[in-house]
């Protein structure tokens, strides 16, 4: 038997961006759920299991924010990763207060969400010594 992929999900409405990102990130092996609404995250990470999400913070519906405490408000403790191409120090300061696993520009390439992912996954169990080829 393989290893079990990782679950990601990837939670932006532009479609254009997150249709690359989940087609990279699959290119990769892993299993990639989209959602268009913060407003489905809540539902979604309830009835199923992820190992990650990826959460853009300015969604037409709701406010990541908004999202991430309703997640942990719910006592998930999924490891959320921000993303956005406008990230505003103050929400950055917000999200950490709240618990988020990292940040990921837009700007920035989808390798670098690969490595994301791998080292929050690997705080998140309690092994917080970067893999060999993990930035610390």
């Amino acid at each position: 038997m393989g290893q079990e992929k990782i679950k990601v999900l990837l939670v932006d409405d532009e479609k254009d961006f997150i249709n690359m990102m989940q087609y990279w990130l699959e290119q990769k092996g892993f299993d990639v759920s989209v959602i268009y609404r913060g407003g489905q995250v809540l539902a979604k990470v309830e009835t199923e299991k992820f190992d990650i999400v990826f959460l853009d913070l300015f969604l037409p519906d709701i406010h990541g924010l908004d999202v991430l405490r309703s997640i942990k408000a719910a006592g998930n403790n999924i490891p959320v990763v921000i993303f956005s191409a406008y990230g505003s120090k103050e929400n950055l300061t917000q999200a950490t207060k709240l618990g988020i696993s990292g940040f990921f520009a837009k700007d920035k390439g989808f390798n670098e969400a690969v490595k994301l992912i791998h080292i929050a996954l690997r705080t998140h169990k309690g092994l917080t010594k970067p893999a060999k080829g993990e930035k610390e």
